[in-house]
């Protein structure tokens, strides 16, 4: 089925991004409603490796954002995809590494033209609802995705997935892509006969679910609670901890206080609370960097923000280490790239835009702006701490001669409005993919009315992003993205602000172990 799939990837960009500001749209701002705020142990432990010495056998966990589904290829919330990582299973999962791990495919060969994968899928695995794993159901599943615009941007390079015989799939390419792994990590496989037999009138499942994984769906109460129990015929081995009981508690205050009575075993501490936490010995935590990051946008089409050099005025005008003591409390590490450290293709080999307000003002200059000038509102999310990078950039746009008033706004207006180029403006976040390739949606034509909300193209950026897929040399990769990065930052469509820390507290008595790629949950246990 063809698409439309601008049109699509904005309404699919609103949903995502609408979603990156109200998982982390608390007034503290620590990074405490992501996917990867609850971690996971090593992808690959089987249940049979671990115990629940301690008795207990279920585990409570927070959840801080709303819930929607768990249909993996309808995925647009981080509390869904956490979710739904639970039930459904990839060929292949990336660990913190970016090392590949086998899940649903045991290996995989690739044509001498690139353009073949070839899967050789795991035996003796089953779905929830008993029925054996096959090559089509596979097929199904990555045909489901090319059906959806929130799985476009995985799929795109994919022309078609064959099924030689009930144990073999075929991946076939549009081109040489190597970011591929990354991208088949994140489409769960689905059983075709329950899909097609539950499926609502728009083709989807809701919580009607039935994948491989470790857990099967026991109860959705809508914005309530989620419960999952083990599955027992889990292909790795029955989980230790045999029930999921997932809590919504949108409240900061009472999610601190459920977690403070034992009521919930894990959760992410807004940063405003963490010292509580990690002075109380009842609690392990962990604060570690995540792949979050907060950065400010330019509608690059108007004025007066088609300037170059008025972009980088701001850019040197605003101190990262200020807006992260008060918007972060201090709990995050200033950025300087869109990349984080995560990506493969990130460096920290180019030029940076460190506080200089003497800079700042002579780049004011230059634009045609010696006296200063008014650029009207900066967008943001009300009531978050994105509101409290704009109240700091303001007063420190305002030393330098440029004066702004703050727009407060829901987080689906403020989507819609930075999708559709009406802003100035705005400041966002966004939580990134392990591969640079993702950055493309920043900067390509083809996502302005999407992610390339600074609405800037440029063919040399198109071209290299391009070029940097297709290669498989990974050197050649890491020269051509560091060639991008060099021209991005030229740019200066983005303002990189800081990347927060992902602050999480779980009973000591858990075995448990943070992560940046996601929560499986399969691999816990209890003392």
């Amino acid at each position: 089925m063809k698409k439309n799939w601008k049109a699509l990837t904005a309404v699919c960009c609103a949903a995502v991004l609408t979603l990156s500001l109200t998982a982390c749209s608390g007034s503290s701002g620590s990074n405490t409603g992501s996917d990867s705020s609850a971690g996971t142990a090593a992808a690959g432990t089987t249940g049979e490796e671990v115990s629940a010495s301690s008795g207990r056998t279920d585990l409570n966990i927070h959840i801080g954002d709303a819930f929607s589904t768990v249909d993996p290829h309808n995925l647009s919330l981080n509390a869904d995809m956490m979710l739904s990582r639970q039930i459904y299973e990839p060929l292949y999962w990336l660990n913190d590494s970016a090392e590949e791990v086998p899940m649903l495919a045991t290996e995989y060969s690739v044509s001498e033209d690139g353009l073949t994968w070839t899967f050789k899928l795991r035996d003796g695995v089953t779905f929830q609802n008993g029925e054996a794993m096959k090559a089509s159901d596979v097929v199904y599943s990555y045909e489901r995705c090319f059906d959806n615009a929130y799985m476009q941007e995985k799929v795109e390079a994919i022309d078609s997935v064959t099924a030689p015989d009930d144990s073999t799939v075929e991946i076939h390419l549009k081109y040489q892509f190597s970011p591929l792994m990354e991208k088949i990590a994140s489409i769960g496989i689905i059983n075709e006969k329950f899909a097609e037999e539950n499926k609502d009138t728009q083709g989807l499942l809701g919580f009607n679910a039935c994948g491989t994984g470790a857990y099967s769906m026991a109860e959705a109460v809508p914005d309530v609670s989620v419960t999952l129990e083990a599955y027992t015929g889990y292909w790795g081995g029955e989980p230790s901890i045999k029930t999921l009981h997932f809590e919504l508690i949108t409240d900061d205050t009472t999610s601190i206080t459920a977690f403070e009575a034992g009521e919930l075993d894990v959760m992410g501490v807004p940063s405003a609370n963490w010292e509580e936490i990690v002075s109380n010995d009842a609690f392990a935590t962990s604060a570690r960097p995540s792949n979050h990051v907060v950065y400010l946008i330019f509608n690059t089409e108007t004025e007066p923000f088609n300037n170059k050099e008025l972009r980088q005025a701001v850019a040197y005008a605003v101190n990262r280490q200020d807006i992260i003591d008060v918007a972060a409390d201090g709990l995050a590490s200033p950025a300087t790239s869109l990349a984080t450290s995560y990506m493969f293709g990130y460096t920290d080999d180019h030029m940076t835009y460190e506080y200089d307000p003497e800079k700042a003002k002579e780049l004011l200059a230059q634009a045609g702006y010696p006296d200063g000038l008014d650029i009207g509102s900066i967008k943001t999310l009300g009531g978050s701490y994105f509101e409290k990078v704009v109240q700091v950039v303001q007063a420190e746009l305002a030393e330098v001669g440029i004066t702004c008033t703050i727009e407060s706004m829901d987080g689906n207006s403020l989507v819609n409005d930075c999708i559709t180029g009406n802003f100035t403006m705005a400041d966002m976040g966004q939580n990134l993919s392990l591969d640079y390739d993702f950055l493309k949606t920043y900067f390509n034509e083809e996502y302005i009315d999407g992610l390339n909300m600074a609405r800037y193209s440029d063919s040399t950026i198109q071209d290299l992003f391009e070029k940097g897929a297709s290669t498989t040399d990974k050197e050649e990769r890491l020269a051509i993205y560091k060639e991008i990065e060099d021209l991005t930052q030229e740019v200066c469509a983005y303002v990189p602000l800081y990347n927060l820390q992902t602050t999480t507290a779980w009973n000591k008595d858990l075995n448990y172990t943070p992560s940046i790629t996601g929560v499986l949950y399969k691999d816990f246990s209890w003392k």
